[in-house]
């Protein structure tokens, strides 16, 4: 079997005395999808947020691609950072107010001081079904569907092995929700990506991902088979 793409292991993140993830371990294969469910304050987006280095962990160690993220300062992140990539929950708070879709869509690949190449920017919204016409209109403009669309085609523009999805569809409305997933779906088809996917809505994890990671109290309980899944798994209703 083939290296995992990212290494997770006895991760630990505190916030003063609270200890927010207490030594979490996983790993992602390319072109897996993994689920990281539990109630709300069980620890879900502060292992994200460590898993992406921008949050430093207190403890363990997040390895991707083989390179030791936690060591590392961010002039040496930098680089490796187009390569995971996160997609956050509101579509709207995640994009500027003031930047246009081709100028959001642009802006990592100018952070990183690569211009797009003549062109990109319109193939980049037809990969994620966005009419280039919308390329000059504000977020405002834009409905909350196309705004996470614009999210997904800001975070391909590394070509980003790894993207982290922190509940990216809860803020959607249920009728573009699927359009959303099939959309996520077949990029990972297409391009191999894996997925770190941040939920909390049982069934639609057993659908969407491969295998699924339940926490608890900052710590994972229990690892199966997405397709395994216990609909009562978190012991009640999803949180």
């Amino acid at each position: 079997m083939t290296d995992p793409l990212l290494k997770v292991t006895d991760l630990v993140v505190r916030y003063g005395w609270h200890t927010a993830v207490d030594k979490v371990s996983f790993e992602i294969h390319a072109g897996e999808t993994l689920a990281l469910v539990g109630a709300s304050g069980c620890g879900k987006s502060s292992t994200a947020l460590a898993t992406l280095a921008l949050r430093r962990p207190d403890g363990g160690s997040v390895r991707f691609e083989g390179w030791e993220l936690t060591g590392l300062r961010e002039r040496q992140l930098r680089p490796l950072r187009p390569r995971f990539q996160p997609v956050f929950q509101d579509p709207y708070g995640s994009l500027s107010p003031r930047l246009r879709v081709r100028d959001a869509i642009a802006e990592p690949l100018r952070v990183q001081g690569r211009p797009p190449a003549p062109g990109r920017i319109e193939e980049l919204m037809k990969t994620v079904g966005l009419d280039v016409s919308l390329g000059g209109r504000l977020p405002h403009e834009l409905s909350g569907g196309q705004c996470q669309r614009v999210g997904i085609a800001r975070a391909l523009t590394g070509e980003p092995r790894l993207l982290v999805l922190d509940e990216p569809v809860s803020a959607l409305d249920p009728s573009v929700r699927a359009g959303v997933l099939n959309l996520l779906t077949a990029l990972q088809e297409d391009y191999g990506l894996a997925y770190l996917f941040i939920c909390h809505d049982l069934a639609l994890v057993r659908h969407f991902a491969h295998r699924v990671a339940i926490m608890r109290r900052g710590r994972i309980v229990e690892t199966r088979p997405a397709r395994e899944l216990d609909l009562t798994a978190l012991g009640g209703p999803p949180a």
